[in-house]
């Protein structure tokens, strides 16, 4: 199998796909409704959906998938719950406390956080658990 940055490609998009799914499962069914409300939102009456933001966030969970991918390369784990520990001791001091700026500093508000916070909690544990099964 193809290698980028000698990680596995397949295991690259097996990781990516699988937030993206996650994020379309939390974003567009789970918490859609209060998510759009805390963000000033409301529904497209037509329901299309833009692309370029679908592309984007796929490429977004392609970083993390390959950052998650690195680490756990570099401390050469390959257990699923030495891979879970990392990839929430990842979300947690990276992307929880950088969520947690706009909480912060620009004031908004704590249900928000905890929805993104969950989601990327849950994206970083499932996408380390993904790359323990791929070298």
């Amino acid at each position: 199998m193809p290698k980028i940055l000698g990680l596995n490609l397949l295991g690259i998009l097996a990781g990516s796909v699988a937030m993206f799914v996650l994020g379309w499962l939390w974003y567009g069914m789970i918490f859609m409704d209060k998510w759009m409300a805390l963000m000033g939102m409301t529904p497209d009456p037509s329901g299309d959906m833009a692309m370029a933001p679908m592309i984007y966030g796929f490429i977004n969970v392609m970083v993390v998938t390959i950052g998650i991918g690195l680490v756990l390369k570099w401390l050469n784990v390959s257990k699923l719950m030495t891979a879970l520990k990392y990839g929430l001791i990842l979300c947690v001091c990276f992307a929880l406390t950088t969520e947690a700026y706009v909480m912060i500093y620009a004031g908004s508000s704590s249900e928000l956080f905890l929805i993104n916070g969950s989601y990327n909690l849950v994206g970083y544990a499932l996408v380390a658990a993904i790359w323990s099964y791929f070298d």
